[in-house]
């Protein structure tokens, strides 16, 4: 999906993007990506390929596929964390004297960890890849170009 946005701010290859909708927000495939809630302005954080500045407006491309296969690795991610952190805590059982609630805790533990830096390098890798959000072209110049 493209849509047009003004550049807010860029840092490291990064660019925060004010969206300007073609299709109601309702409608949009990357709505969770969005910063604020549903009544709030559209901001997004996109890859500045362009060397945008900040107040111009640019054409940015949105991968509805790949949006969905990320939301589909991430969730089954934390799903699997917390099959891991429920087994691990079934098998630490019989070694100690542990009652269920610190048993569930041992387990759950672990999964947390495990699964918050699997996300973090997930999400990190991923804001390299193609199917990040993009700024595909600068629309119109704002005022920071020389």
């Amino acid at each position: 999906m493209k849509d047009s946005a003004v550049v807010i701010s860029v840092r490291d290859g990064l660019a925060w993007v004010k969206v300007i909708p073609r299709v109601s927000c309702c409608d949009c495939s990357a709505r969770a990506l969005c910063a604020g809630g549903k009544d709030a302005e559209g901001r997004l954080e996109v890859r500045n390929s362009v060397l945008a500045e900040p107040g111009d407006e640019v054409e940015i491309d949105i991968p509805e596929t790949n949006y969905h296969r990320d939301l589909i690795r991430i969730f089954g991610l934390l799903l699997l964390a917390m099959l891991a952190g429920l087994g691990l805590g079934s098998a630490i059982k019989p070694f100690g004297q542990l009652s269920t609630a610190e048993n569930g805790l041992a387990g759950l533990v672990p999964a947390v960890v495990l699964s918050g830096f699997g996300l973090y390098r997930y999400c990190r890798a991923r804001k390299s890849q193609p199917g990040y959000p993009v700024i595909t072209e600068i629309i119109d110049k704002g005022g920071h170009h020389g």
